[in-house]
């Protein structure tokens, strides 16, 4: 029997109009990639493995694992030596709100013989271009330099106590759950304060991020007191919209980072995930020099689009309507 709330949730959340310009786009970045000679690729949505970043939880289907990302099978494809992009759909179990959607659509690329410099480029002309190659303001700056001129902490010397005090006086609650976890206080830090400080009205690139948040990337030692993962990530306003890495190859160093993920997932209460041994494999056959990065579309819809207040405006039907 259908209820009366269904029968009045039967209407799109976003307009004919954004829909509109939301296929616009997704033209306009097919046809850059077309130009750019990438590879537009179709990877499965469900998986034996998962991730197993302690900050993001996988959809469960049976036997298998919704993708919150297509990184795994796009790097699988990337050890043949086959440079390829997929725009597609991913799952991450979270909260609805203005940034967020549970099953939100991710372009993700990868670019052999780039390191993440050349790659930060490379989403710079990226951007470029859907922005019809008007002026934009496109600004980089150290994890660490950034810490120092918004929180005055210098990241490389602080403890979890400076970080929580820190975040108790700028009125942010601190989980009991990561009290004595720097890595996710300084996440926590991250998400709030220091990005509701970036500037309005520009792309904020953050680079240098601490080797203990690598994940997937390549760790630079070259300053022992502060070796630094060769990731980046890109910001509008207080908006992340995009995560990069100068890709780790080594199996063996992966495969224990993923060991130490569900170690730290077991002791946050969490279940730990099946570790993808077949991508795993494929690092050890032998993956080339590249880098990676993944956009949120619909965020940066939200961008190219000011009049848009929250992210169901860009999506069909969102996840209530779903």
């Amino acid at each position: 029997m259908t209820s009366h709330s269904d029968v009045d949730d039967w209407q799109p959340t976003a307009s004919v109009d954004t829909l509109k310009q939301r296929a616009l786009l997704v033209r306009q970045i097919r046809e850059w990639f077309f130009q750019q000679h990438v590879l537009e690729v179709e990877t499965p949505q469900l998986s034996s493995g998962a991730t197993t970043d302690p900050n993001i939880d996988s959809f469960s289907v049976v036997d298998r694992h919704l993708r919150t990302s297509a990184e795994f099978h796009l790097k699988r494809l990337l050890a043949q030596g086959c440079p390829v992009y997929e725009l597609g759909k991913v799952f991450r179990v979270d909260e609805s709100g203005r940034n967020h959607n549970p099953e939100f659509t991710m372009l993700e690329w990868y670019r052999l013989g780039f390191d993440h410099h050349q790659l930060i480029c490379d989403v710079e002309a990226l951007l470029q271009h859907l922005h019809d190659n008007k002026d934009l303001v496109f600004e980089r700056i150290s994890y660490r330099d950034l810490w120092k001129q918004r929180t005055g902490i210098d990241p490389a010397l602080t403890s979890c106590n400076e970080v929580a005090n820190y975040l108790n006086r700028c009125s942010i609650e601190v989980p009991k759950s990561i009290a004595n976890n720097l890595d996710a206080l300084q996440d926590l830090a991250m998400g709030t304060v220091i990005a509701d400080g970036l500037e309005h009205d520009r792309y904020t690139c953050i680079i240098d991020y601490p080797a203990s948040q690598a994940s997937l990337a390549r760790i630079d030692h070259s300053n022992p007191d502060w070796p630094v993962a060769n990731r980046f990530e890109v910001y509008y306003g207080s908006v992340e919209l995009a995560n990069g890495f100068y890709e780790l190859t080594d199996g063996e160093e992966q495969q224990s980072r993923f060991e130490s993920d569900n170690r730290v997932r077991v002791q946050s209460s969490k279940q730990p995930m099946p570790i993808d041994t077949r991508f795993i494999a494929s690092l050890k056959h032998g993956m080339p020099d590249c880098a990676g990065v993944a956009v949120g579309i619909d965020r940066l819809m939200m961008v190219l689009l000011p009049e848009i207040e929250a992210m169901q405006q860009v999506i069909s039907f969102n996840w209530q309507r779903a």
